[in-house]
This record gives C-alpha cells, structure tokens and sequence, in this order.
C-alpha cells in the first residue's frame, strides 16, 4: 500500500463519463489517468449547460441528454459574459483497490459562488458552498484558489456537479484534479514565487524612497504610490487581500480588482508625465494622456456603486467591457507618449517604453485568456505578475539614469556658468588695467608736465618761500609718479612672476608695518599669459587680505616648482581668519580663479597662524 502512494500516480484513474452514463442514451467520455506530475486537467472532460432559473441539483440530474454540452477541446472552461448560472458535470472512478484522496481546483479567483455536489449510489450530497461572495471561513480549503477535497472509495465512480454563478462578469476558469503532495508542491512554489514578488517590489519602493529624500522630486513620490498600486493589484487577483484584509466581507472581493487595477493605470499615467517631463508645450499627448487619466479615476467611483449598491443590474457587463476598454486605451497613451519623447531624443523615456510595452503584451495575452479566445489557463504567478515586477525595475532603473544624466547637465551648466564668471572677471581686470593705464599716463604726461612748468615760474621767486615752493612742487611730482607707476598694470609676460612679487614685497616693507618675505625653491616655469595673469592675481588678492584683516606684524610667500605642479604658501602670524567671513567675496575671486586654474586650495587658519596652500598643476599647461 505505502509503494502505491509513493510512486506519485495514486492509483487514481480518473474516468470522465459523458453526464448520460448514468442518464440512458448518452455517450461516455474518454477515460483519462492522474499523470507522473498528480495533476491533470479536466477542463476538455466536462459538460456543462447554462441555467437561468436557479434549478435545484435535483432538477439538474434529471435534465436531457441535449441540455448539455460538451467542452471540447479547450484547456479552459469559458461562458463569456452572460447571464445564466453554470453547471459543470464530469466523473472520477476509482479502481485502484484502496480509497484514494484528491483535490479539484479552479484558477478562477473571482466566482461570486460556487457549489460542489457529488451524486454516488443515488444519494446527493453537497460538499460545501463557497465563492466570492462568502466568507473566506466557508471555503472547503483554506487557500486563495477555490479547492475542494475529495474522497473517493476504492472500485467506486462518484458524479459530480459544480455550480459556477458569475453572472453579468466574464467566466472563465482551469479545472484540475491534483493529488495531495502535487498540490503542497505547488503552494509551496507559489508562495516562494508571490514572495520573490512582493520583495522585489519592497526592495524598488525603498530604493525610490530614499531618491525622494535625496532629490525631493513629485515623480518619486508618485512611483512610491505607483509601487503599493501595483503590490494592491497583485494580493487582489491573487485573493490575498480576501483571505489576510478582510475575510468575512466578501462584497469587496469583486471591487478590489477593478478598483486596484484602475487606480493602477491612473497613477501609470500620472507618472508617465512626470517621468518623461510631458506637457502641452512638448507632447501632443498630454491632453489625451490627462482624460484617460480622469476616465480611470472617475470609474473608481463609478465601479463602487455599480458593483456595492446595484450588483444585480445589467451595468455590471456594460462595466466590464468598458474597464477592458480604457485599460487598453490608457496602456497604448502611454506607449505613445514614450515614443514621442525617444522621437525627441528622451533617452530615459527607452526604459518606459520597453517596460510598458512588455507589459502591454502580457496584458493583451491576459485578457485573450480571460476572454477565452487563447486556451492557456492562468498560473500563479502569472507573465503579467512577473511583467509588472520587471516593469517596476527597469521605470527604477530608468529613474537613476534619469537624474545621472540631471546631474551631468546640472555640472555642465555649473561649469558653464563658472566659467561665464571668470572670463566676467577676467574682463573687469582687463578692463580695470586698460583704464590703470589711461589714468597713469594722464597724471605722467599732463599733470607731470604741468608741474614742471609751475616749478619754472616758481624760481623767480627768491628766499625761504621760493625754497619752499621748489620743495613742495618736488613732492608732489614724486608722489604724482608714485601713483603713476602704481597704476600701471604690471607686465607679467615681459617679467618672471618671482621678480615681480620680489620688487613688489620690497615696496611694502617701506610703506608697510608687516614684514613680508618671499622665497622660491625650485626652478620656475613659463605659464601662458592668462594662467599667469590668474596666478598674479590670487597673490594680489592674499596680500590685500593680509593687509587689510590680519594684524600680523610677519607675512611670508614662497614658490615651489616641481615637474609635476606649482605650490604657492602663503602665512602670515595674524589673528586668524573668522569662520563667517571664510566665503567672503576675496576668497570666492581666489577659489574662482584656482579652479580655472585645475588646483586646488587648503587654508588652515587660527589666532596666531593662518597658512594658505595652493597646487596648480604644471602639466595642464
């Protein structure tokens, strides 16, 4: 006995007998066996016929051979969209000498109400009531899928009647028999596969919360939503949210699927636009893509109504086909679009496209099935989960290299503008040195010359006041040549660099009460005029800070060349450089012109010592 359970076939044979096996005159089935796996499908084995007057069982097993009808071939059980109850008859026979245990399935999550009768030795039993519209409790199994158990004695053919009610809504639906340990496997494999889901789409709903911290952006906070859309449609098709949510209201059974999947493609579409930056100046889309979003978010209402208050009206199928409708016309906006915006070079928008169009294609084949126009019964978990999770990975794949390429045109036009802002600056000092110069030989040549003339009248005259004069005309002309001189922009490309800082420090320790020194190690290189000019200029403007702000009675400056970079340090023994003034606008010219420059800055500075260093690469030149 233990060997004939362990080889897995069970020992079952299954008969499937035409209904009038048992009703004279009707031609028998053929006879099919429990294969290797424990699962066979018995969808092409049944009969079934429509009832439109709820007919007790008993009236059912008494109906004509010509009542019935033959499934045929077909993988699946499909009554359309209809308005009559269905009753499915089919036969199992036992004849492996032992009583054997077997489960019937249906893929179909949706059946407002199912029940299974078993007809043996003229006796008729019911073998529960279950279905959409019942408590999660009264299911004859506990699982999302509608099981029931079945015994069946050894040498015994019990007939069964199962009654199928989803009036008004599309029926369509696997039927399988399945041996215990098959149907444990098969649970098991769900589960893990509904698990590897659910964490792939925990795992991008995390990742697009942290770019929300990050980037602050409405598409990330509309993803976020989107994620939880996609995870409340899957646990509804799936029955989850029945049996975990709420088990014993099984009116919201039926509106958690329409109202999941509507609220899905509305938050699709909302963030499509977000994604691919569409709006009415560049996409002739928007408005269309903006009334199927409405449509989708105005049928949620719609659905809550027709399906809570009227569920017993003709709307229901009105509904229905009009749902498939606008999930395909939202679907194929938003194909559109995309390809609009890889027509205008949207490179992002390739990763959208590619994810909805995959799921497009699941969807189309989905609804086929549902609509019983393919013959491939629905798994758990289907393409179409599998399709949204891929989706939601490649949109968060896209969303990264949506902001990458934000970030990269971001630094661009940073560098673009601190570039604008140096060669401004650069033109200000131009401009600044022209002007140096005019003012300069003004004073030299008309202010100089006039001098010289005064002087003249000035030695007719005689005694103290004529030396007075002299001496005061002598003054002025030196200081009017001082100031010409100061004025006069310096040559850098006519001098070395070092003896221009050399001549200039020498100045200041005779004007000046900090004593400056300069040193320079290493053997100097030539830098263009400009690099130099900036060079010049960085040193002019930490001079004029150590003079202005230090209070230091001691100033050094020193150059060091090496083959690789030019080091400028630069300390002074002052009182330090307050932290609050750190970015004031002397240190943002100098940090401006050291990144033109390709080099870098560190200042350490506190009372006491304050230390500059600044690196310019050499080989940049």
């Amino acid at each position: 006995m233990f060997w004939r359970r362990s080889t897995f076939v069970l020992g079952v044979v299954v008969t499937l007998l035409h209904h009038s096996i048992l009703c004279s005159g009707q031609t028998p089935i053929p006879v099919s066996e429990i294969n290797s796996a424990g699962k066979l499908n018995i969808s092409n084995q049944i009969i079934s016929h429509g009832d439109s007057a709820q007919t007790a069982i008993e009236h059912i097993i008494a109906l004509p051979n010509n009542k019935w009808t033959a499934n045929g071939s077909y993988s699946t059980f499909h009554a359309g969209i209809s308005d009559l109850t269905q009753w499915l008859s089919f036969n199992v026979y036992n004849n492996t000498g032992e009583p054997q245990h077997v489960f019937l399935k249906l893929t179909n999550k949706g059946i407002n109400e199912i029940e299974l009768f078993a007809k043996q030795k003229d006796q008729i039993i019911s073998l529960g009531i279950t279905g959409d519209h019942h408590p999660f409790i009264q299911r004859p199994y506990p699982s999302n899928f509608f099981i029931y158990p079945l015994s069946i004695a050894s040498g015994d053919t019990v007939h069964f009647f199962l009654k199928c009610d989803k009036r008004k809504e599309n029926l369509n639906t696997g039927i399988y028999l399945y041996s215990e340990k098959e149907l444990k496997y098969v649970e098991k494999k769900s589960a893990i596969s509904m698990g590897i889901i659910l964490g792939l789409l925990l795992l991008a709903f995390i990742v697009n919360i942290y770019l929300l911290f990050i980037f602050k952006e409405r598409l990330n906070v509309w993803y976020s939503i989107y994620i939880l859309c996609v995870v409340n449609m899957i646990m509804s098709f799936e029955g989850y949210d029945f049996e975990y949510f709420y088990p014993d209201h099984p009116s919201y059974a039926s509106l958690s699927r329409f109202i999941s999947s509507l609220s899905t493609l509305t938050v699709m579409i909302q963030v499509m636009q977000y994604y691919v930056r569409q709006n009415k100046y560049n996409s002739k889309f928007f408005l269309w893509a903006n009334v199927l979003k409405w449509i989708n978010g105005l049928m949620i209402p719609l659905t809550f109504l027709i399906y809570y208050y009227f569920p017993e009206l003709a709307l229901k199928k009105i509904h229905f086909i009009t749902f498939i409708t606008i999930q395909f016309g939202g679907m194929l906006m938003v194909i559109a679009s995309t390809i609009e915006k890889i027509i205008q070079k949207y490179k992002p928008a390739i990763f959208y496209f590619i994810a909805v169009v995959m799921l497009l294609y699941t969807g189309v084949m989905a609804s086929l099935v549902e609509l019983g126009k393919m013959n491939t019964p629905p798994e758990t978990p289907n393409q179409l989960q599998w399709c949204f999770v891929i989706e939601v990975l490649l949109i968060s794949l896209g969303i990264l290299y949506r902001y990458q390429l934000i970030i990269k045109e971001n630094q661009r036009l940073l560098d673009e503008m601190s570039s604008q802002k140096i060669n401004s600056l650069q033109q200000i000092v131009e401009t600044q040195q022209s002007e140096q110069k005019r003012i300069a030989e003004d004073l030299h040549d008309l202010l100089g010359g006039q001098l010289a003339a005064l002087k003249l009248k000035i030695s007719t005259l005689i005694g103290t006041q004529k030396e007075i004069a002299e001496k005061l005309i002598d003054d002025i002309s030196e200081n009017t040549r001082n100031i010409a001189h100061n004025l006069r922009p310096i040559d850098l490309q006519g001098n070395m660099l070092s003896g221009i800082i050399s001549h200039y420090f020498h100045q200041l320790n005779q004007e000046q009460s900090i004593r400056f020194s300069f040193m320079q190690t290493g053997e100097a290189c030539q830098f263009s005029k400009e690099s130099e000019l900036h060079i010049y200029l960085i040193i002019m403007e930490i001079i004029h800070n150590t003079l202005k702000h230090s209070n230091a009675t001691e100033s050094s400056l020193q150059f060091f060349f090496n083959k690789e970079q030019f080091e400028i340090l630069a300390e002074d023994n002052g009182k330090g450089i307050p932290e609050q003034h750190g970015g004031g606008m002397g240190f943002n010219n100098i940090n401006n012109r050291v990144k033109k420059l390709n080099g870098t800055i560190n200042i350490d500075s506190r009372p006491g010592n304050t230390t500059i260093i600044i690196n310019i690469p050499i080989d940049n030149e």
